[in-house]
């Protein structure tokens, strides 16, 4: 089995992403001193990360199935 950074690398890359969107919304509240904006921007991205994370791990997959064959 070789190192291949487009199966490996893209499943740390998609673990690296998740971590941090997780992270983000598990801290997300809207508590006093909370402005609508700064709680919508965090929302936002937590989603962003969560659908960039998932892209990266579609993508190893294809490699990894195109690799095996």
């Amino acid at each position: 089995m070789k190192f291949d950074f487009y199966v490996h690398g893209l499943w740390i890359l998609a673990s690296v992403c998740f971590t941090l969107a997780a992270m983000i919304a598990g801290n997300l509240e809207a508590v006093e001193g909370t402005s609508p904006a700064s709680f919508t921007v965090s929302l936002l991205l937590a989603f962003c990360l969560f659908l960039v994370a998932t892209m990266l791990a579609i993508s190893a997959s294809i490699n990894a199935i195109k690799e095996e064959r």
